[in-house]
């Protein structure tokens, strides 16, 4: 028994001792140790931050933030307002033009529309379904931007009319400032119509058409052949080039960038209605209270938009002769041409003209009480003019 208690005594002598030396050694270490001249530097290397060891040319000195305090205290003398008041806002060196520079500026611009040299894209036996966008998409595009328009874009395009009763042919006239333009269109254009002849299926052993994607010459033939609606490949392709000098018909579309009876004096091209009726031949007044009784009838007006008279006749102009004429198929007897009665009907815009299309065309003229009725009634025609 004394034994045990002597035991237990060293032990516990022991833990305390332990204990005492622990804690003694953990107030050593954590102790911070002050810097002096006699002690030797420490073996182990100082750490660097991750900033310094990305940016080294970014750490501060004490140099530097000497250097950048007296930069701050640098005095910038300020300029009076009041020295400015004599300069003139409009330098010669500006990009206004005064004097002079305006007129030689405005004399070159008029010698650029002198030597300005269009020339004409006629496509033949096309459908009469065609719109401009039909003509536009499928235009040369720029070599490194793809939306862009490249060399062979399209000034206007304006559907042939025979000049008589003014109704749309199967032809249309393509303008383009330059000769060079043209022959790049025209040659494009062949080229995209014998791809699809190539490419399309006429028959069980024909080759499948080329899937989305399939690249030839860095375009998607695809697409190209999705666009194309010109001209069917079964038919072949008639696009005639035209040059100075011009013929009278041509000369004249070139002038008014159109037909003169839509552009002149106001153009209202794609937003105007040839109006006829067939088996009645009624007068302006008669056409004009019957359009606006519709009006009244849908609860708007047709033509609110337009100032002036919206409707009126189409007269045949004398100045035409089959010796100026480029197509002597549009022209016919001077007898059956005034007994022709066509009538333009001015509309707010294109919708709204297309939407006069759809509620008049092939729709039954109403005819007065005392009108001469005959077995069919007389029928509307309405085709939008653009």
């Amino acid at each position: 028994m004394h034994t045990l208690l002597l035991l237990q005594a060293r032990i516990l002598r022991t833990s305390l001792s332990w204990r005492i030396s622990s804690h003694t050694r953990s107030k050593h270490y954590s102790k911070p140790i002050k810097p002096t001249g006699e002690t030797a530097p420490s073996s182990q290397p100082q750490r660097v931050s991750l900033f310094d060891e990305l940016f080294p040319e970014e750490k501060e000195t004490p140099q530097s933030t000497t250097n950048q305090s007296e930069h701050d205290e640098i005095h910038v003398p300020r300029l009076p307002l009041s020295d400015m008041d004599h300069l003139d806002p409009y330098p010669a060196s500006s990009g206004s033009l005064k004097g002079p520079s305006k007129k030689r500026a405005e004399a070159a611009a008029q010698g650029a529309l002198k030597q300005w040299d269009p020339a004409v894209l006629v496509l033949n036996r096309a459908s009469k379904s065609l719109v401009d966008a039909d003509f536009r998409r499928i235009a040369p595009k720029g070599r490194h931007i793809g939306e862009w328009t490249g060399p062979g874009d399209i000034l206007k395009v304006i559907p042939g009319r025979n000049l008589s009763t003014f109704q749309q042919t199967n032809s249309y006239f393509l303008l383009f400032p330059n000769p060079a333009y043209a022959r790049t269109y025209q040659n494009y254009i062949t080229k995209l119509h014998r791809m699809s002849q190539d490419h399309t299926p006429t028959s069980l052993h024909s080759p499948l058409p080329p899937p989305p994607g399939t690249i030839l010459e860095g375009e998607d033939i695809h697409h190209l052949l999705q666009d194309y609606a010109l001209c069917p490949p079964s038919q072949r392709i008639n696009i005639l080039s035209m040059f100075a000098p011009f013929g009278a018909t041509v000369r004249r579309l070139i002038e008014y960038q159109g037909y003169p009876q839509l552009t002149e004096p106001i153009d209202n091209t794609g937003r105007a209605v040839l109006f006829w009726v067939e088996g009645h031949y009624p007068t302006t007044n008669a056409v004009r209270a019957a359009i606006d009784q519709d009006g009244r009838d849908r609860g708007l007006q047709w033509g609110s938009k337009v100032r002036g008279r919206y409707v009126e006749k189409l007269e045949p102009s004398s100045s035409e002769s089959p010796e100026d004429s480029d197509n002597w198929e549009t022209f016919e007897p001077v007898a059956q041409r005034r007994s022709l009665k066509r009538w333009i009907v001015r509309l707010g815009d294109e919708n709204e003209a297309r939407r006069f299309v759809r509620a008049w065309h092939r729709r039954p003229f109403p005819l007065l009480d005392d009108e001469v009725r005959g077995e069919k009634p007389p029928v509307v025609n309405a085709e939008f003019l653009w």
